[in-house]
C-alpha cells in the first residue's frame, strides 16, 4: 500500500492539472494560475489529497532545468544583437532600477539586506509566460509595444541566471556576504567557462554523429543527456543546474540541430514546469491571503504602479511615445513565474522569512491574475491617445526607432497582409504602411504595425526607418504608385533588396525596370500553381510537378527579362 502511495499522488495530481488547467483555457485564463490554483486545491492547505510535497518538488525542479535550456535556445546571440539596444540598454535600466527601490523599501521596513536583494530582483521581474500569451491573444507580437515587452523578457530572462547563484551564495550563511558574493562569482565564471568550452567543443559534432544514425528515439536521448548533463556539470561546479541547463541552451541555438532539440524537449518542459507551480500552489497557505487581505491587495497595487511609472519614464526617456509608454508599463507590471522559483528556493535556505515568502508568493499571484484586464486596459488607452496621430512622420518616427534589420511593407492589402503574416510567424520585425486610413485605423486597433501614409515620399520613406531596413516589399495593386514607391526607394538606398508585386508579366518587365530586384507576376504565379493542381490530380508525382513548374518559371521570366533589355537597347 505504502508503495503504491507516490503513485497515487502523482495521479492525484495529473486530475487536477487536466481538470483545472482545461477550465482556465476555456475562460482565457493562463495555465500558470490553473497549475497554481490546481497545487492549493488538492495541497494541504486545500483538500489535503497530495501531501508528500518533498516527492513532487524533487520531479518539479526537472521543470525548471528544461524551462531554462528552452530560454537559452530562443536567445541566439544573432537575436540578442539585433535587439541589443532595447535588451542591454532598456532592460538593464528596468532590471536594476526596479531591483534597487524593491530592495531599498524591504531593508526600510527592518529586512536583511540579503533577504532585500532576493526580493527586489525578483520583483523586478515580469511573467514571460503570461505577458507572451496576453501579447499573442491581442495580435500585437509585431508590434512596439510587443517587441518592447520581448526585449525586456528577453533580459530578464538572462537576469534569472545571476539571481540564481546570488541565492546559492547566500544560502552560505557561515559566510561574509562580500566573500560569499566573490566565491560565488569566482566558482560562477569558471564553471560557466568549463561549460561554455566543452559544449562549444563536442557538442555539434555530438549531434551530427547521432543524427546520422537516422534513430529519432537515439536523438531524444542524446538531448536529454546534453539538458542533465549540464546540469550535473553546473551542480559539480557548486552552480545551479539551471545555470548548466541554460548554457547548453545557448550552445545549442548556434548549431543547425536547434529546431529538432527544441521540439523534444519542448514536452517535458511542459509537463515538468506544470507541476513545479503545482507544488508551488501546493505551498500557498490561503489563510495568508484572508488574515492579510488588505495587505496583500495594497503590496500588489503598490508592485504594479511602481512597475509602471519605472517602465513609462523609461520609455519616454529611451524617445517611446507616450501610448507606447503606458501600454508597456500597464502590460509589464505583474509579478514572473521565476519569483516563485527564487523566493521558494530562497525561503528554504533560510534567506527569505517563510511568512514573508508566503506573502510575497501570493501577492505575485494575484499581479498575474489582474494582467489580462491591465493590459487591456493598457491597450485601450494607447489607441486613444494615437487616434488621431497615426498619420504625423514624428509619430511614424517614434513608432520605428526600435527597428533595424527589419522589412517595410508598402500596401497592407489582401497580398500585404499575407507577407506579414510570413513575417510574423518567423519572428522578422517589419512595419507597414498604407494610403488606406480606414485600413490601418482597423488593423492599429488590432495590434498591427500599419500606418497612413504615402511611401512615394521621401520624408515617409525615412520615418519609416529606411536606412535601417533589410527590404522593402511593394504590394500595392496600383501600378503607378508601385512604380513611384521603387524609384524613390532606390533613390534613397541603392542596395536595399526591393521585391514587387505584379499582376502579370508585362508588369515585371516595368517594375524590374524601375529597380525593384525581383517582380513577382502575381496572374502568372496562380495559373502555375493551377496547372500544377491539374497534374497532381492525375498522378503526376510533386517532384516531377516542382520540375515542371520550375522549368516554366524560368523560361517564361528569361524571355520577359530578355525583352526588356532588347527594348532598352533600342
Amino acid at each position: 500500500m505504502n508503495e503504491s502511495a507516490p503513485l497515487s499522488q502523482i495521479v492525484i495530481l495529473l486530475c487536477a492539472a487536466v481538470l483545472i488547467v482545461a477550465i482556465s483555457r476555456m475562460i482565457r485564463l493562463s495555465p500558470v494560475i490553473g497549475y497554481l490554483a490546481a497545487g492549493a486545491a488538492v495541497g494541504k492547505f486545500g483538500l489535503n489529497l497530495v501531501n508528500d510535497v518533498e516527492m513532487t518538488s524533487s520531479i518539479a525542479e526537472f521543470g525548471v532545468i528544461f524551462l531554462l535550456f528552452i530560454i537559452g535556445i530562443e536567445l541566439s546571440i544573432d537575436r540578442l544583437r539585433s535587439m541589443r539596444k532595447q535588451v542591454f540598454g532598456f532592460g538593464s535600466a528596468q532590471m536594476l532600477i526596479t531591483s534597487a527601490i524593491f530592495g531599498c523599501f524591504f531593508v526600510g521596513i527592518g529586512g536583511q539586506a540579503a533577504a532585500a536583494m532576493i526580493i527586489g530582483g525578483g520583483l523586478a521581474l515580469s511573467s514571460t509566460a503570461i505577458v507572451l500569451q496576453v501579447i499573442s491573444e491581442q495580435g500585437e507580437r509585431a508590434s512596439q509595444v510587443g517587441r518592447l515587452s520581448l526585449a525586456i523578457l528577453i533580459l530578464q530572462d538572462l537576469a534569472v541566471v545571476p539571481l540564481l547563484v546570488l541565492v546559492s551564495a547566500l544560502s552560505e550563511h557561515d559566510k561574509p556576504l562580500m566573500f560569499a558574493l566573490a566565491d560565488a562569482l569566482f566558482k560562477g565564471t569558471i564553471g560557466l567557462i568549463v561549460i561554455f568550452v566543452s559544449g562549444y567543443l563536442l557538442l555539434r559534432p555530438l549531434f551530427r554523429f547521432i543524427a546520422s544514425l537516422e534513430n529519432t528515439e537515439l536523438f531524444s536521448a542524446t538531448t536529454l543527456l546534453v539538458v542533465l548533463g549540464a546540469s550535473q556539470l553546473s551542480i559539480m561546479a557548486g552552480l545551479s543546474p539551471a545555470l548548466g541547463a541554460f548554457m547548453a541552451g545557448l550552445l545549442v541555438a548556434e548549431t543547425e540541430f536547434k529546431a529538432q532539440v527544441e521540439a523534444d524537449v519542448l514536452p517535458f518542459k511542459g509537463l515538468l514546469l506544470g507541476l513545479f507551480f503545482m507544488t508551488v500552489g501546493m505551498t500557498l497557505n490561503l489563510d495568508t491571503l484572508q488574515n492579510n487581505f488588505f495587505s496583500i491587495i495594497g503590496l500588489t497595487l503598490m508592485l504594479m504602479i511602481c512597475k509602471s511609472i519605472i517602465i513609462m519614464a523609461l520609455c519616454r526617456v529611451f524617445g517611446f511615445s507616450l501610448s507606447t509608454a503606458i501600454h508597456s508599463g500597464l502590460m509589464l507590471s505583474q509579478g514572473s513565474e521565476f519569483a516563485f522559483i527564487l523566493f521558494s528556493l530562497a525561503a528554504s535556505q533560510g534567506i527569505i522569512p517563510l511568512h514573508v515568502s508566503q506573502v510575497l508568493l501570493v501577492v505575485v499571484t494575484v499581479s498575474m491574475t489582474l494582467t489580462p484586464l491591465v493590459a487591456q486596459l493598457g491597450k485601450k488607452i494607447a489607441f486613444a491617445l494615437e487616434k488621431y496621430a497615426i498619420s504625423q512622420p514624428e509619430n511614424l518616427i517614434e513608432e520605428t526607432l526600435d527597428l533595424s534589420n527589419h522589412v517595410i511593407i508598402s500596401g497592407y492589402g489582401r497580398v500585404g497582409h499575407t507577407v506579414a503574416r510570413l513575417l510574423e510567424m518567423e519572428g522578422i520585425n517589419y512595419v507597414a504602411i498604407d494610403i488606406d486610413s480606414f485600413l490601418t485605423a482597423r488593423e492599429r486597433k488590432r495590434g498591427i504595425p500599419v500606418f497612413y501614409g504615402d511611401t512615394a515620399r521621401v520624408h515617409v520613406l525615412n520615418a519609416l526607418g529606411i536606412a535601417r531596413a533589410r527590404a522593402v516589399i511593394v504590394t500595392h495593386n496600383d501600378t503607378r504608385v508601385a512604380l513611384q514607391t521603387i524609384i524613390t526607394v532606390r533613390e534613397l538606398n541603392r542596395d536595399l533588396p526591393i521585391i514587387a508585386r505584379a499582376k502579370n508579366l508585362e508588369q515585371v518587365q516595368k517594375l524590374e525596370a524601375a529597380g525593384a530586384n525581383l517582380a513577382v507576376a502575381e496572374m502568372y504565379e496562380m495559373s502555375l500553381q493551377l496547372g500544377g493542381a491539374v497534374l497532381k490530380s492525375v498522378g503526376i508525382k510533386e517532384a516531377e510537378i516542382s520540375r515542371i513548374i520550375e522549368v516554366f518559371r524560368a523560361e517564361d521570366y528569361a524571355v520577359t527579362r530578355a525583352s526588356e533589355k532588347e527594348t532598352g537597347a533600342a
